[in-house]
This record gives structure tokens, C-alpha cells and sequence, in this order.
């Protein structure tokens, strides 16, 4: 059964930090839709904020300083198996595939971070999760109805602009 979700519920989006601009890119994502993102400097943190509130999807960096990524999702399972979660990887390779699959991770994502590619996994799981389409560009006009796909925003233009590495940072 896929949860629904409704028209005035906040949505949580909770995000491991990271020691580039990884956090202030994703929320160009959501800002804009009115999700909360909720950015953990740790993984305990994560699953600290996983127990407090309710969190409709959890985007990971394998490379966590305190705990590793795949680490705290361990641990996030054992307080909430049905999660969705997005991990991302630096490398991506069959051993690490097998641990996401077992440990049901919706998508994986190698970095340098495509942000597009992002977008499109996070519409698919809202869809697929929450039977909601409000990532979604596809049917929806400048009201938000359905008809001609509306303009595309602000946000999806520097979306679509933007691939984050964790070396930009350094050379800024």
C-alpha cells in the first residue's frame, strides 16, 4: 500500500552533511516545493532525527566522518525499515550494490552528484512511495493542474546547470 500524502502535511527530507556544498544544493530542491530539510552532521544525528520525526525520505553520503552511510541506514532500519532512502557514493561497485539492495535503498547515486539525475530519482520515489507528484514537471500547468507540462522554474534551471564534486568547494 502506498502512503498518500496530503496537501498540508510538512514534508521532512533528512540529509547527511558533508564538507561541500552537497546540503545548500539539495535544498534548491526543495526549498522552492516547501519541504524541510533536515541537514545531520553525524549519523547518529540521522538517527536521532529519524526517532523524533517523521522523515518521508532520507538522503545518504557514504562518506560520513562518525559513521559510515551505509552504517547509520543500518541503524535508521532498525527504527524504520520502510524509509525511503537515497544513497550517495564516491564509488559505486557490485559490494556496495548488494549491501543497498539488502538494505532496500530506493536509489544510488555516484558522485560527483548529478543534480538532474537526482531530481528525476527523488520525483520517482514521491511517486512511487507517497503517490505524489509534487517534484513532478510532467502534467501539471502554472496552477499546478493538469493540462501542458508548466514553465520549468528558477530551481530546475540550476538544477539542471549544477554538478557538485567536493573539490569545487576547495577551489572557490
Amino acid at each position: 500500500m502506498v502512503p498518500s500524502l496530503a496537501q498540508s502535511e510538512n514534508v521532512n527530507v533528512l540529509i547527511s552533511n558533508a564538507n561541500w556544498a552537497w546540503p545548500q544544493a539539495v535544498e534548491e530542491i526543495f526549498q522552492p516545493r516547501g519541504v524541510n530539510a533536515l541537514v545531520a552532521d553525524s549519523g547518529g544525528d540521522m538517527v536521532q532525527l529519524v526517532n523524533h520525526h517523521r522523515i518521508h525520505l532520507a538522503i545518504l553520503d557514504t562518506a560520513l566522518e562518525e559513521l559510515s552511510g551505509m552504517q547509520t541506514l543500518r541503524l535508521i532500519r532498525k527504527q524504520d525499515e520502510r524509509l525511503p532512502c537515497i544513497l550517495v557514493a564516491q564509488q559505486v561497485d557490485k559490494r556496495l550494490l548488494a549491501e543497498a539492495l539488502v538494505l532496500k535503498v530506493f536509489s544510488v547515486v555516484a558522485k560527483p552528484v548529478d543534480m538532474t539525475l537526482l531530481a528525476e530519482q527523488i520525483d520517482r520515489l514521491f511517486v512511487k512511495h507517497y503517490a505524489s507528484d509534487m517534484f513532478s514537471f510532467k502534467g501539471r500547468t502554472k496552477a499546478g493542474t493538469t493540462g501542458r507540462p508548466r514553465a520549468r522554474g528558477k530551481w530546475f534551471s540550476m538544477v539542471m546547470k549544477r554538478t557538485f564534486n567536493k573539490d569545487e568547494r576547495s577551489e572557490s
